[in-house]
């Protein structure tokens, strides 16, 4: 993986390599005053620039990485057996379409997320229950009252949400209707749901198995309002890095890796994108541009003239999620002879899951996310150090991992150069103020990626936003 490289560090190799800077072009060919530029070659970045190549627009698509995909990567050298996980995206909601439409264009096979042998598991101060079993027949050191502990972990949640806006489930509304969500802006998750009467103990059962002590309720309610009813979740055998694989295959040489944009420089006619392929100050001209990338990253590409002062404020302050992702090789799935599916969530806060149910080897991996606080601390650990704690998250929920663990992986994205971050979240009294400015084009630069859409967070919302920046950009040439 590159170097991430500075605009000084830009001019610096620029005013040192003067003749063989001169010999090499602003443009190449296939390059042309039409161009649209893309920034970033995840699904966002690819579905857009599938979508304007098939209207006949030339586009070249720069990505620092040596590959596509951003953070949908699949993980596979680590492990035997043929085993593989995934360092990012993990699982498709049967309501994202378009995630399934190219999937079975690109004759992609979808399974089921998790194993259907088995029960998962929920993990409160070091005791383990059954998720299937009765609330009030666990024994969780949970403080909850009489009546919710003869519920269940969804109908708690249901009745602690209650009724909302009929337009939260719509995933295309306006800035208005951000706006006229504010009340449930003002707090964070764990603080809105006690305020709505749930006990403490009830508060960390909705809550467990994530850290949202410092996520807008808007943030979290918009999700669950999205998602619905739908209890069914995919993957994509082999591997979900196979998609974005399959849209810049059809892509060819219009995108160029080890490409890092350094900085925009926007004329009244054209817009001048200045990057890094493999350390060569190289440029290319555009009629647009649609930049893709995190904003947590976009903050180090120089911008001349600068956005609005608001969508500057948006790119500054979007707040991105400190996650580790740990992927764990047993030499044994001994998580199935106890009757179990390998899925459980625990207050440490951790999701875990069997990454390999569906293929056929002795060996498994479990997977695991860890994020908030613990994924401010794991970026802090030493490799060593992170990997033993993981071991010991996944441990609160199977204690017999330490005995049949044989390696693993941590991949902390916070310290991961390109995104530095899993993905967009917002704190209390964000969601309402930088919605409706995340996405706003400023003049010929267009915003794409999950950050700008609905669905934040996953594939949808890559491929969802990729979409729409190619219709504004078609709409403005009079392509559509």
């Amino acid at each position: 993986m590159p170097r991430a490289i500075d605009r000084r560090r830009f001019l610096q190799l620029a005013a040192a390599a003067p003749a063989r800077a001169a010999l090499q072009p602003s443009t190449r060919a296939g390059d042309s005053a039409e161009t649209v530029v893309i920034v970033g070659a995840g699904l966002a970045g690819l579905r857009a620039a599938g979508i304007l190549k098939d209207a006949g627009r030339p586009v070249v698509v720069l990505e620092a990485r040596a590959q596509p995909g951003g953070r949908v990567q699949t993980v596979r050298s680590a492990f035997d057996e043929g085993l593989y996980a995934e360092a990012g995206a993990i699982r498709i909601s049967s309501a994202h379409r378009t995630v399934l439409g190219l999937a079975r264009q690109h004759k992609l096979t979808l399974v089921p997320f998790e194993s259907s042998t088995g029960a998962s598991l929920i993990a409160v101060g070091g005791i383990r229950a059954r998720s299937d079993e009765p609330l009030d027949r666990l024994s969780l050191p949970l403080e909850m009252r009489p009546d919710e502990r003869r519920s269940t972990s969804r109908a708690l949640l249901e009745r602690y949400v209650g009724d909302l806006p009929a337009d939260m489930a719509d995933p295309v509304v306006s800035g208005h209707s951000y706006l006229s969500w504010r009340a449930f802006d003002r707090q964070t998750w764990p603080e809105w749901l006690k305020g709505r009467g749930a006990s403490p103990g009830a508060v960390k059962l909705m809550t467990i198995g994530g850290d949202s002590t410092e996520l807008s309720a808007l943030y979290v309610l918009r999700q669950f309002a999205l998602v619905g009813q739908s209890s069914r979740f995919f993957k994509i055998k082999g591997g979900m890095d196979l998609l974005p694989k399959a849209l810049a295959a059809a892509l060819g040489p219009a995108v160029r890796y080890q490409a890092e944009v350094v900085r925009l420089t926007r004329e009244t006619r054209r817009i001048r994108v200045d990057y890094l392929e493999e350390s060569r100050p190289q440029s290319v001209v555009a009629r647009d541009v649609i930049l893709t990338i995190p904003f947590s990253t976009l903050r180090r590409i120089d911008v001349q003239p600068p956005f609005s002062p608001a969508k500057m404020r948006v790119i500054k302050e979007l707040p991105y999620f400190p996650a580790t992702r740990f992927m764990l090789q047993a030499r044994s799935r001994f998580w199935n002879a106890s009757g179990l599916n390998g899925s459980a969530r625990t207050d440490r806060p951790a999701e875990i899951w069997d990454c390999t149910y569906d293929v056929s080897a002795t060996r498994g991996v479990l997977g695991a996310t860890a994020g908030g606080e613990a994924g401010r601390l794991t970026a802090e650990m030493g490799d060593e150090q992170c990997m033993a704690f993981g071991k010991d998250v996944v441990a609160q929920a199977f204690p017999e991992l330490p005995l049949n663990f044989e390696k693993g992986v941590a991949y902390r994205w916070s310290r991961e150069p390109w995104s530095r971050g899993a993905f967009a979240v917002f704190r209390p009294g964000q969601m309402s103020a930088f919605m409706p400015e995340v996405s706003r084009p400023e003049g010929r630069v267009h915003f794409a990626g999950e950050h700008t859409s609905s669905w934040m967070g996953w594939m949808e919302g890559a491929l969802e936003s990729g979409e729409r920046a190619a219709r504004e950009v078609l709409s403005a040439s009079g392509g559509v």
